[in-house]
């Protein structure tokens, strides 16, 4: 099997390098200093699991990769259309295309570029990130792949691709509901990545404060209305569960967009605790919690995506 890689950061670096490592036909698409260290120095995973390094085949541009019988989409919530795009040399009529990204719309979105029958739904467990160019760094437990057909059944090709996640020693689970996965981790995602960004705080201290903790718990509880609001059905402990995975975390963990912030670079808020306060709205539903996380912290995106107009209002 041919697998490509579209977007080498935390998740697209740790999963790919692993594929790679296992000696399955892998390539990656990246860029900048990144690209640039990978190509010379090879990718390296850093992991309290087993670090390694391997060399890799890394490119900017997606025709040097061509037809690939698997897509891994890594990318950034805000960058999915773009990123569709870019990829076309990459698809044709047997490519699977799997999403291991952050948000509830980017199923829809590749399906309507490149049709419902092509793509997967999936999400990913993992503490990892871009430490320095050309190097991910991965903390806690090995990371896990949850994915699915829409139609809910174990076809051969999902069969086939948990096969080679699990020849990388990859866990991987195949969902007879990948829709209500997807809720559950978005319900996880908005409540950490949105009280620890907000907070400033790494994972361990947003939970170590009685009213920071009690703010994760609410942003869950506004997400899980809502997935019901949407005909939905989330576990009755789904909220419980969150708080005990997000309390498995190791306590240092800082979540992406928090990285994001702190490095100036743009961030996933319309897609995590934007989402929730837009699709409250269209149900009529009030999301108090996240409209204020996704207040602070858009007015945060913008001072990154403009900062001249930031730095013109401050004067």
């Amino acid at each position: 099997m041919k697998i490509g890689v579209m977007g080498t950061g935390g998740i697209g670096g740790y999963f790919g390098g692993l594929l790679a490592h296992a000696g399955i036909d892998t390539h990656f698409l990246a860029r900048g200093k990144h690209l640039q260290a990978i190509q010379e120095e090879g990718l390296q995973v850093v992991s309290n699991q087993d670090s390694f390094r391997v060399m890799i085949h890394a490119t900017s541009e997606a025709d040097e990769i061509g037809p690939v019988d698997l897509l891994l989409f890594c990318v950034k919530s805000f960058d999915t259309l773009d990123a569709l795009r870019f990829i076309a040399p990459m698809v044709e009529d047997d490519t699977t295309i799997l999403s291991l990204q952050n948000g509830i719309d980017n199923v829809q979105k590749i399906s309507q570029r490149y049709g419902e029958e092509r793509v997967l739904g999936g999400t990913c467990f993992v503490e990892a990130s871009i430490a320095s160019p050309g190097v991910i760094a991965h903390i806690g437990k090995p990371g896990r792949i949850v994915f699915g057909e829409p139609s809910k059944q174990a076809t051969p090709r999902a069969k086939k691709i948990r096969e080679v996640f699990q020849r990388a020693q990859i866990e991987a689970e195949l969902s007879e509901d990948i829709d209500r996965v997807l809720w559950s981790k978005f319900l996880f995602i908005c409540a950490v990545h949105g009280v620890s960004t907000l907070s400033r705080a790494p994972l361990g201290l947003a939970l170590s404060c009685s009213e920071t903790k009690e703010l994760m718990t609410g942003v869950m509880r506004e997400v899980q209305q809502l997935a019901r609001a949407k005909g939905v059905v989330l576990a009755d402990d789904v909220v419980e569960q969150s708080m005990a995975l997000a309390e498995s975390y190791n306590k240092k963990f800082k979540c992406s967009m928090l990285h994001d912030l702190e490095w100036r670079r743009p961030m996933e808020i319309e897609a995590l605790n934007g989402m929730i306060v837009k699709l409250g709205r269209e149900v009529g539903l009030a999301t108090p919690l996240n409209q204020a996380i996704y207040a602070c912290l858009k007015l945060e995106n913008l001072k990154i995506l403009e900062p001249f107009w930031a730095m013109r209002l401050e004067r």
